[in-house]
């Protein structure tokens, strides 16, 4: 078994989680990353997608997050999200309408739509549905 690390995830205005884990899978603005004990120091921009914390019983917890970063320091790593939300906790038809609400815009071919804030909508909403379903959530 890996040698455990400290983390803390935090959103704004609340911590979502703080322990011991094996391990961490996040999404970078370049792709996913993953982190185990002894990683060497670093800061990762953080784009929307699903963060992967893998507790020390193995055991997995799905969160979403919409953008923020990822410091890696010496025995602990902090993840300092703009918004995040643990599987659990996502309302997922909410999360669906807001996917359509996106799509709908985008292929609406209306000019005064703003595309850049339209696509940011939809990968927030798709990382959401994304942490539900790899939870075993609808």
């Amino acid at each position: 078994m890996p040698r455990p690390f400290a983390l803390t995830v935090m959103a704004p205005d609340h911590a979502l989680f703080e322990g011991e884990v094996q391990g961490l899978i996040a999404r970078g603005i370049e792709g996913y990353l993953g982190v185990l004990a002894g990683h060497a120091p670093m800061v990762a921009e953080l784009g929307p997608g699903v963060l992967t914390v893998v507790e020390v019983d193995g055991e997995r917890r799905y969160y979403s997050v919409s953008a923020g970063f990822l410091e890696v320091r010496r025995g602990e790593v902090a993840v300092l999200a703009d918004a995040a939300e643990a599987a659990g906790e996502i309302d997922v038809e909410r999360a669906r309408a807001a996917e359509e609400r996106a799509r709908g815009r985008l292929h609406s071919g209306a000019r005064d739509i703003d595309t850049a804030r339209a696509e940011a909508g939809l990968r927030r909403a798709l990382a959401r549905l994304a942490a539900v379903r790899k939870s075993g959530g609808r």
